[in-house]
């Protein structure tokens, strides 16, 4: 079941073209990564998918909802949730207040999540849950935010550049609950710098550059493109 549908799907910032014409697709508790180097749209492509960057052309699918150009928040509450690379925790609530501002009514034909299950994925958010978000460390608040998102019952979740400068342990730890989080029937769009963890974890890969999607296949697949891992990720 096709659960989100991007077609044609253009953004600017002021004159600058950032997406030049983006298509994808994916299924219900599919994960699927998204990989390319600085500046090739793929933080733009997630922040315009969850209406953060309007869209100058093109449409955005979730079930029979054309969202493209809606406001962020009615897209949220239609089922689409946004971890931001940023974090973007509230500092001055505490783990606990963080979570219960993310909470939002159900969404149909999503899985329902609780505080306490939140609390489950990350034993170390339940033992400072009347901490400040503010002096929390930078792996706690990458935990918070997913959390919060997922709060909102979403069908499709996009995350951005979750690893990035956290632990390798914290880092298993995030990988586990993303898969978990799959098996449960929510969609991911991940953007990860790391390929080797996206490659592990996603059952399809895009690959992106000049602001559309210039690869889809499986990890195998893009493992055994010598040409398009050199022309489109590796660093000279």
């Amino acid at each position: 079941m096709t659960a989100l549908s991007i077609r044609n799907l253009h953004a600017h910032y002021g004159k600058s073209h950032v997406l030049t014409g983006v298509d994808m697709a994916m299924d219900q508790g599919e994960i699927v990564a998204v990989l390319g180097r600085n500046g090739s749209g793929r933080s733009t492509m997630l922040k315009t998918i969850v209406g953060l960057v309007t869209p100058s052309a093109g449409s955005v699918r979730l079930g029979d909802h054309e969202l493209a150009g809606a406001p962020a928040h009615r897209i949220v509450r239609h089922g689409i949730s946004f971890v931001p690379e940023e974090r973007l925790v509230f500092d001055f609530l505490t783990v606990e207040e963080n979570l219960q501002v993310g909470q939002q009514p159900p969404v149909a034909g999503a899985p329902a999540w609780t505080i306490e299950q939140m609390y489950s994925y990350f034993p170390r958010l339940k033992e400072r849950r009347w901490t400040k978000a503010g002096n929390l460390s930078g792996g706690e608040q990458q935990m918070l935010t997913l959390c919060r998102s997922l709060l909102c019952h979403p069908r499709i979740i996009l995350i951005d550049e979750p690893t990035e400068g956290l632990a390798p342990k914290i880092v298993e730890g995030l990988v586990d609950v993303m898969q978990d989080i799959a098996r449960r029937g929510v969609g991911i769009v991940l953007v990860e710098q790391k390929m080797t963890i996206a490659l592990r974890i996603a059952g399809r890969c895009l690959v992106m550059g000049r602001g559309q999607i210039v690869f889809e296949g499986t990890p195998e697949a893009l493992r055994g493109d010598a040409q398009t891992r050199r022309n489109w990720l590796e660093v000279a």
